[in-house]
C-alpha cells in the first residue's frame, strides 16, 4: 500500500487474513494523538497485533506526510534495517536528494554513518518523522546495532517512532532514564467501554449494556478483537442477544488469534497456554502443575515481559493473567480438539488449588472436571466452610450435581445441602435433605457433624408453623455449637440466639448477642458473616420501629455482603422488604411499591407455613404495598389490602405484636382518615386481642374519640402511655401520639402547647428516620407547620420537605402570617431595598431581613419575584 507515501496503516495484515478496514475517521482516538503530539525526541509503541499501532501512528501523521519516511519490513524482499531506512528517507519529499547522495545502504558503522546523515539533513527545514513499523521484522543483528544508534544519536534531526510487536526487539534503556521517550503499551492503545461503543454505533448499530459489558470483558479492549466481534454482532441486530464466546464462535477472530499470534509462538509456549487455560489467574507453581514441568512460569514471565500476551502482577509479579481472548482462544481448540484433556486439566487444577487452601476455586474446577467422586469429596471436606464463607450459590450447585447416591450415603453433605438451602431461604427443600441426613445417620458422629445437624435443625425450626413448639435453641446438640471450634459455627449459633431472642421480643439481649457475634466476625476476617449480622441488627431495630438506625445497619449489611451472596443467601428478600417498609415511613410510596415488587418475586421460597417466618414477611409486604398504593392516591383496594395482611397475623404468629401494631395503626389512621368508622373499630377489636396494655392500642382508642371532638375521651385514654404504665412497640408510634395531641390543642386554642408538640414530633420523626405520620398529619398541624416556617430549627429542612409533600389538593388554607409579616410583605412587589424598607416601617435592617427569610419560607419562594408571585396566589396582596 503506498497512497500514504509508504505507510502501512491497516488493521491487520492483509497477507494473513482479509479483515475489512474501517475508515480512519471511525477509530478517531484524539486523546491518543494529542499525547503523539507532546512526545519528546522517540516514540515506542510496543503491542501485539491488532492493536492499531499503525492506524494510530497514520492519524497523528496526516496531512503531514512530507515529512514523514516509513520504514516497514514487509516492503521489502530481503529485509535489512539500513537500507530499508535509507528507502524511506529519499522518498521522503522534505529531504533534498542531495542531503543523501552519499550513501549507498552498504555502510555498516552504525554512528559515523549516523553523524553524516546529520549533516546532510541539516538543510532540511523541518524535522523528520522516521517510523519503523515493525521492528521486530528486521534481523535481531540489525535491531541491535541500529536502533540503539538511533536512539543514541542526540543532533539528528529526526524524531524516530518505533512500533513493535514484542518488548525485546527494542531496548529503550538510556533514552527511558532520561526522559526522551514516550512509550504507549497495550493497555494505552485498547479501547475503553465508551470507545467501543461509539465505534459499535457507527460501524453497525447500538450495542445493549450487557453486550458493550460482555464485548470488554472478553476483548479488553484489543481494537482488532473488537472490529472481529462487531461485525459478527451486525447480523444479530438483537441489543438482548447474548455475545457468546468470542474466540470460540467468531471464526475470522479465531483464524486471525491464530495466524498473528498464536503461529508466532513456540510449541513450548503454545503447550503452557493451552494447558492453562482452564484458569484466570495463575501463580507459577499452579503453571507448573498444569503444563506438567517447571519452566511453564518462566514462560508465562515471558510472554508477560516480550508479548505483552500475559499480564503479571502482585507481589515479585508473581501472578499471571492471560490475556481473556488468548485464554479462550486456547481453551476453545482444546475444548474442540482434546475435551477429556480439559476434564483431566481441571482435576488437575481442582486438587492443585485444594492444596493451596482455596476451597472455592477448587469447587470450581471440579465442577468443571464433571467428577462426581471429587465434588462430593470436597464438599464433605469443605462445604460448610465455603456456606459460611458466602459460597452458598457454588455450593448449590455442586450438591444438584451430585447423583442421589452419593447424597444417600453421606450424611455430611445431605447436612451441607440442607444449610446451604436455608440460607437460600429454601426451608422445603432443606426439610427433605435433613431427613435424608437422619436415614443415613450412625451411632456416635462425629461432633464437627453433630454441630451441623443442630444448626440445621435450628435455623430450619425459623420456617416452621410450630416454631413456637420448637425453640430454636432446643435442637439436639445445640448446645454445644456456642463452644464448636470453628468460628462461622458459633456465629451462626449466636445468630439463633439473635432470632429466638427477638421472636421473645428481648431487643437488648438480641441485640447483645448481635454485637457479639459482629465481634467475632470481624476478628475472624468473615465479611460475609459480618454483613449477616449486620442484617439481623437492621431486623431488630426494624422491630423497634427506629427506621434510622435499621437503615444504617442495612447499609452496613450491604456494604459487608459481596453482590453475589446478597444476591443468593439472606439478604435479597430481607433486605428488599426492609428498604420498602423504610421508604413507605419515609413518605415514598413510589419508592416503596419498586422495593416491594423486588421483596415479592422471593418471598414464594420462604415455604408454606402461616406462622413461620416467611408468612410474617409477607404480610409485612401486603400492608406495605396497600399503604404505598394508598399514599399514592390509588385509594381503591387499599383498605382490602391491609384488611388481608391483618387477618394473616393471629396470636401464635412469628413476630405477632411488633407486627400487629405495625399493621393496626397503619390501618386504623387509614380507615378514620378516609371515614371508614366501621373498618376502624374492626382493626381496634383485632389489636385489643393481639397487643393488649400497649401504647398503639392506647393510640388506637384515642384516634376514635379525637375525631368526632370529644378530647377529654382522647387525652384519659393516652394517659396509660404518659405514665409509662403502657409502652409502645413500636418507636415512631409516639409521633402519632404527638400529632394527635397537637391537632387536639389547635382545636381547643392551646396554639404554645400545640407548637411545642408539633417540634417534639418533628424531632422525634428526625431522630428515628420516619416522616410519614407527619406527612398524612390533619390539616390543621400542616397548617401551624407553615405558619412556624422559619423556626423549627435543626428540623427546618424537614418542616420543608412536608410542606412540598403536601399536594395543592390538601392545601385548603394560605399560609398564615403575622400582622408584621404582612406589613413587610405589603411592601415586596414595589422596587424599595430592604434599609428603604426598614426606614419605611421603622424597623431595623435586620428585623427586615428576619422577617423576609420566614415570608419566604412559608410561601414557599427562594425569590422575591417568587414571593410576590405566591402572595397573590394566596390572597395576601390585593
Amino acid at each position: 500500500m503506498d497512497d500514504l507515501r509508504g505507510t502501512r496503516p491497516d488493521f491487520v495484515s492483509p497477507q494473513l487474513i482479509a479483515v475489512s478496514k474501517p475508515p480512519l475517521d471511525l477509530l478517531a482516538r484524539p486523546r491518543l494523538v494529542a499525547r503523539l503530539d507532546a512526545a519528546p525526541d522517540t516514540i515506542l509503541l510496543c503491542a501485539p497485533a491488532g492493536f492499531g499501532k499503525s492506524v494510530l501512528i497514520g492519524q497523528w501523521l496526516a496531512g503531514n506526510m512530507h515529512t514523514v519516511a516509513w520504514v516497514s519490513p514487509d516492503q521489502q524482499d530481503t529485509p535489512a534495517l539500513w537500507p530499508s531506512i535509507l528507502h524511506a528517507l529519499r522518498r521522503c519529499p522534505a529531504i533534498p536528494p542531495s542531503a543523501l547522495i552519499g550513501f549507498s545502504g552498504s555502510e555498516t558503522n552504525a554512528h559515523e554513518v549516523l553523524s553524516l546523515l546529520a549533516e546532510g539533513l541539516a538543510a532540511a527545514d523541518h524535522t523528520v518523522r522516521l517510523v519503523i513499523d515493525g521492528v521486530e521484522g528486521f534481523p535481531a543483528a540489525d535491531r541491535d546495532h541500529w536502533i540503539p544508534a538511533l536512539l543514541g544519536q542526540a543532533h539528528l534531526p529526526v524524531q524516530l517512532v518505533l512500533a513493535a510487536r514484542e518488548g525485546a526487539s527494542v531496548d529503550p534503556g538510556r533514552p527511558r532514564l532520561s526522559g526522551r521517550i514516550m512509550e504507549l503499551h497495550s493497555q494505552d492503545l485498547a479501547f475503553s467501554l465508551d470507545e467501543i461503543n461509539s465505534l459499535a454505533a457507527k460501524t453497525i448499530t447500538l450495542l445493549g449494556t450487557h453486550q458493550l459489558g460482555e464485548l470488554f470483558r472478553q476483548t479488553a479492549g484489543w481494537p482488532a478483537s473488537v472490529v472481529l466481534a462487531l461485525h459478527s454482532l451486525r447480523k444479530t441486530a438483537d441489543l438482548e442477544a447474548p455475545v457468546g464466546d468470542i474466540a470460540a464462535n467468531n471464526r475470522q477472530l479465531a483464524e486471525y488469534l491464530d495466524h498473528e499470534i498464536v503461529q508466532t509462538l513456540t510449541p513450548e509456549e503454545r503447550h503452557v497456554l493451552s494447558s492453562t487455560s482452564m484458569c484466570r489467574v495463575l501463580v507459577a507453581a499452579q503453571a507448573n502443575a498444569l503444563a506438567g514441568h517447571r519452566n511453564a512460569g518462566s514462560i508465562l514471565s515471558t510472554l508477560a515481559d516480550n508479548r505483552d500476551l500475559v499480564e503479571s502482577a502482585g507481589s515479585g509479579r508473581k501472578v499471571f493473567l492471560v490475556r481473556p481472548l488468548i485464554r479462550q482462544y486456547f481453551r476453545a481448540e482444546l475444548t474442540r480438539k482434546d475435551p477429556d484433556e480439559v476434564l483431566r486439566l481441571n482435576t488437575i487444577a481442582a486438587q492443585w488449588h485444594e492444596q493451596a487452601g482455596e476451597p472455592e476455586a477448587a469447587l470450581r474446577h471440579a465442577m468443571d472436571s464433571a467428577d462426581p467422586r471429587l465434588i462430593g469429596a470436597l464438599l464433605e471436606r469443605h462445604g460448610a466452610a465455603l456456606l459460611g464463607s458466602g459460597g452458598v450459590t457454588r455450593v448449590r450447585r455442586a450438591i444438584a450435581a451430585l447423583p442421589d447416591s452419593v447424597l444417600a450415603a453421606s450424611p455430611k453433605l445431605c447436612l451441607v445441602a440442607a444449610l446451604a438451602h436455608v440460607e437460600s431461604r429454601q426451608p422445603t427443600t432443606a426439610a427433605r435433605y435433613l431427613a435424608a441426613a437422619y436415614r443415613s445417620w450412625t451411632d456416635n458422629p462425629p461432633s464437627e457433624l453433630s454441630e451441623l445437624r443442630a444448626l440445621a435443625e435450628a435455623r430450619l425450626s425459623w420456617f416452621s408453623g410450630d416454631w413456637a413448639s420448637q425453640d430454636p435453641k432446643a435442637a439436639t446438640g445445640y448446645a454445644a455449637l456456642p463452644m464448636s471450634r470453628q468460628s462461622d459455627i458459633r456465629i451462626e449459633a449466636r445468630m439463633v440466639s439473635v432470632t429466638a431472642a427477638v421472636v421473645e421480643q428481648d431487643y437488648a439481649a438480641a441485640e447483645n448477642e448481635a454485637q457479639e457475634a459482629l465481634l467475632e466476625a470481624t476478628e475472624a476476617g468473615n465479611c460475609y458473616l459480618a454483613g449477616k449480622v449486620y442484617l439481623k441488627l437492621a431486623g431488630i431495630s426494624a422491630m423497634q420501629g427506629h427506621l434510622r438506625r435499621a437503615g444504617e445497619y442495612l447499609r452496613q449489611a450491604e456494604e459487608k455482603l459481596p453482590a453475589y451472596a446478597w444476591t443468593a443467601g439472606a439478604g435479597r428478600s430481607v433486605g428488599a422488604l426492609m428498604h420498602a417498609a423504610a421508604a413507605l415511613l419515609d413518605a415514598e410510596p413510589v419508592a416503596a411499591l419498586k422495593y416491594a415488587s423486588s421483596a415479592g418475586t422471593e418471598l414464594g421460597q420462604l415455604g408454606s407455613s402461616s406462622k413461620g417466618v416467611g408468612a410474617a414477611m409477607r404480610a409485612t409486604l401486603e400492608v406495605v404495598t396497600a399503604c404505598a398504593h394508598l399514599d399514592s392516591g390509588d385509594r381503591r383496594h387499599a383498605l382490602d389490602g391491609m384488611r388481608q395482611a391483618r387477618l394473616r397475623i393471629g396470636q401464635g404468629h412469628l413476630f405477632a405484636q411488633p407486627m400487629a401494631a405495625f399493621i393496626a395503626v397503619i390501618e386504623h389512621t387509614a380507615a378514620l382518615s378516609l371515614g371508614h368508622a366501621e373498618r376502624a373499630r374492626e382493626v381496634l377489636e383485632w389489636a385489643e386481642e393481639l397487643i393488649p396494655g400497649t401504647g398503639e392500642l392506647c393510640l388506637l382508642r384515642a384516634q376514635g374519640p379525637a375525631g368526632i371532638s370529644r378530647f377529654d375521651a382522647a387525652t384519659e385514654r393516652l394517659r396509660p402511655l404518659h405514665m409509662g404504665v403502657a409502652e409502645p412497640l413500636l418507636e415512631w408510634t409516639w409521633l402519632h401520639v404527638n400529632i394527635l395531641e397537637c391537632s387536639m390543642a389547635i382545636r381547643t386554642g392551646r396554639r404554645a402547647l400545640a407548637g411545642k408538640l408539633l417540634e417534639d414530633a418533628l424531632a422525634k420523626a428526625d431522630a428515628v428516620g420516619v416522616v410519614r405520620p407527619l406527612a398524612i398529619a390533619p390539616q390543621e398541624v400542616m397548617d401551624l407547620l407553615v405558619e412556624r416556617a422559619g423556626t423549627h430549627g435543626p428540623q427546618e429542612e424537614l418542616a420543608k420537605r412536608l410542606m412540598a409533600l403536601r399536594s395543592p389538593a390538601d392545601a385548603r388554607l394560605a399560609p398564615l402570617l403575622t400582622p408584621r409579616e404582612r406589613e413587610v410583605l405589603a411592601l415586596l412587589p414595589s422596587h424599595l431595598s430592604q434599609d428603604q424598607m426598614a426606614s419605611e416601617l421603622h424597623l431595623s435592617v435586620n428585623t427586615v431581613k428576619t422577617h423576609l427569610r420566614i415570608i419566604y419560607s412559608k410561601l414557599g419562594a427562594g425569590t422575591r419575584h417568587d414571593a410576590v408571585a405566591a402572595a397573590y396566589k394566596f390572597g395576601h396582596l390585593p
